[in-house]
C-alpha cells in the first residue's frame, strides 16, 4: 500500500513536468540528478570535498542543455566544465591519499548522472519531444513490469546471479517483447514516426534499461546495500526508481535523432 501512495503521486508529477516541458522539465530533471547524485557518491564514499564538483557539473548539465544553444555543445561544454571542476577539488584537498580513485568516482558519478539529465532535457526540446518522452516512459516502465511478472511466471535460468540473483533470462524475454511492443503500441498515436522505428527505438531502449538496472545493482552490492536511499519510502531511493532511465535516455535520444529527425 505504501508503494502505491508513493507511485501514484510520483507519476503524476512526472506526466505533468513531460506536458510542460520548458522550465519545470528542466526542474524536474535536475531534482532528479540532484538526488540520484547524491545517493550515488553515499555509496561510492566520495569525500565531501570532491563532491561539490559533481554537483554544479549536473547543475550546468541541465540549464545548459535547457537554456543555451546549440543545446548539444552546451551539454559537453558542461561535462569539461566538470572535469576541471574534480581537478581543481582534488587540488585543493589537503588529504591525498587514494586521491586518484576518489576523483575517477567523482567523475564517474557526473557522467552517470548528470549527461542522462542533460539528455533527457534536449530530448523534450526535440519538435516531438513529449512523444520522444513518453517513447522512454512507456518503454522503462512496461519493460520493468512484464519483466518482474515474467520472471516470477517462468524465472528459472539466472542471467547475474553475482550481482543480480532475482533476475532470469526469462524475465528478461518477457520485459524484452513487452516493452519494445509497449513502444510500438504508443507509436502508432505518433505521426512523426514510422512502425518499425517504433520497434527498433523500443528495443534499443529496453535493453539500455536493463544494463542501466544491472549497472546499479553491481554498485548497490559493492557497497553492501539494499536501496540506494530511502526517501521514496518502499520504492528505495532516488537512484532505484531512475536507474534504468538514466541509461534509456541515452539510448532513446540518439536513435530518435538519428533515425526520425
Amino acid at each position: 500500500m505504501g508503494r502505491i501512495l508513493v507511485a501514484i503521486p510520483g507519476v503524476a508529477v512526472i506526466l505533468a513536468a513531460v506536458y510542460f516541458g520548458g522550465p519545470v522539465f528542466a526542474a524536474f530533471a535536475l531534482l532528479v540528478a540532484l538526488g540520484a547524485l547524491h545517493e550515488f557518491f553515499a555509496l561510492a564514499a566520495v569525500p565531501r570535498h570532491l563532491q561539490w564538483a559533481g554537483y554544479v557539473t549536473a547543475i550546468l548539465a541541465v540549464v545548459l542543455a535547457w537554456a543555451a544553444s546549440p543545446p548539444e555543445r552546451a551539454l559537453l561544454l558542461a561535462l569539461g566544465a566538470g572535469l576541471v571542476m574534480s581537478a581543481l577539488a582534488a587540488l585543493t584537498m589537503g588529504q591525498r591519499d587514494v586521491i586518484t580513485s576518489r576523483v575517477a568516482l567523482t567523475l564517474m558519478g557526473a557522467l552517470y548522472v548528470a549527461l542522462p539529465a542533460g539528455v533527457l532535457v534536449l530530448t523534450r526540446d526535440l519538435p516531438d519531444g513529449a512523444g520522444a518522452i513518453v517513447n522512454l516512459l512507456v518503454g522503462v516502465w512496461v519493460f520493468d513490469t512484464a519483466s518482474y511478472f515474467a520472471g516470477r511466471l517462468w524465472g528459472r535460468r539466472k542471467i547475474a546471479p553475482r550481482t543480480s540473483p532475482n533476475k532470469t533470462w526469462e524475465g528478461f524475454a518477457g520485459g524484452l517483447i513487452g516493452g519494445t511492443a509497449a513502444v510500438w503500441f504508443a507509436g502508432l498515436y505518433m505521426d512523426w514516426l514510422s512502425w518499425w522505428q517504433s520497434i527498433v527505438i523500443g528495443l534499443a531502449i529496453c535493453l539500455a534499461a536493463y544494463v542501466g538496472d544491472l549497472f546499479e545493482s553491481m554498485i548497490k552490492r559493492d557497497a553492501g546495500v539494499k536501496d540506494s536511499g530511502t526517501i521514496l519510502g518502499g520504492h528505495g531511493g532516488v537512484l532505484d526508481r531512475f536507474d534504468s532511465l538514466l541509461f534509456a535516455s541515452l539510448a532513446g535520444y540518439f536513435l530518435t535523432t538519428w533515425m526520425v529527425l
